[in-house]
């Protein structure tokens, strides 16, 4: 079981106070049932935020950073994002749509003459969209990153050798490794590698200073640890690096700060205090 960074962004409806009930009773409530579910999943620490309104009302951690150390989860404690990681690569990808650099429908070859699929026919097919949507026909092959320590160059070149498992467009299969991908793609758009167009562009804009894009980057001091079930017993393990793909999964990063009630003082600004004077 890895650290999850759990971001809940409320409705009014589930955060308003009632008449009979103050804020505060809410929340000691919600708290409640935070404890209850971090026991109940055998979670050794997790970070919790809720956002009403543009304000945040509740940023803290619970439980500790690695289990048999006393270091405690605090609101600025950085997390791996993992999967979440994506969604902000397509949004690095729509920016340059938005600003009429590249469309969604532009060929992968276009831009990555030297890209090949076992498939020829995939391989001229394949759109800048398809990277995104899991609808190529090629399935799992992470052993190219997660068990060969080869650069990232060399992940995409072994595609060529991955058969597909359906047909082009014809049914899901999660792949990573397109991500990767679509990040050398935003490089050759922008000029820029994608871990440095992700925090011009969306981090530093945000103000999000403790969110990074590569593990390599975390700050050690102040970092989860990664765990796993054991034959029925949550142990740590060592980091898995997804570096090598970051586009599809290595970003890290914390709770936004303008806490009421965090444990252990925030070092940094982060995320949701500039969103809201950007609002205004």
């Amino acid at each position: 079981m890895r650290f999850i960074l759990i971001l809940l962004v409320l409705s009014t409806s589930l955060v308003a106070a009632q008449k009979t009930t103050s804020p505060d009773k809410k929340l000691q409530e919600f708290e409640a049932y935070i404890l209850k579910a971090q026991k109940d999943w055998e979670v050794p620490g997790l970070a919790v935020t809720v956002v009403k309104d543009g304000k945040v009302l509740l940023a803290k951690g619970y439980g500790v950073r690695e289990l048999g150390k006393p270091d405690p989860v605090n609101a600025q404690t950085l997390f791996a994002c993992a999967s979440t990681t994506k969604a902000m690569v397509a949004a690095c990808m729509g920016i340059l749509v938005d600003e009429g650099k590249i469309s969604w429908d532009d060929a992968v070859m276009t831009y990555l003459p030297e890209f090949q699929l076992y498939d020829p026919y995939i391989t001229r097919e394949i759109k800048i969209r398809d990277l995104f949507i899991h609808d190529t026909g090629l399935g799992n092959a992470d052993f190219l990153w997660s068990i060969m320590s080869i650069p990232s160059d060399e992940v995409l070149y072994k595609m060529r050798y991955v058969k597909p498992s359906y047909s082009l467009r014809s049914s899901f299969i999660y792949q990573n490794i397109f991500y990767l991908a679509a990040g050398e793609i935003i490089e050759k758009v922008s000029k820029k590698p994608w871990d440095q167009f992700i925090r011009e562009r969306i981090f530093t804009p945000l103000g999000m200073t403790r969110t990074v894009p590569l593990l390599r980057d975390a700050d050690p001091s102040n970092q989860t640890k990664p765990h796993y079930k054991i034959e029925g017993k949550i142990e740590v393990i060592a980091h898995t690096s997804a570096d090598q793909i970051g586009p599809a999964g290595s970003v890290c990063s914390t709770l936004p700060r303008n806490s009421p009630n965090p444990t252990g003082p925030p070092t940094d600004s982060d995320g949701f205090s500039t969103i809201t004077k950007a609002r205004k």
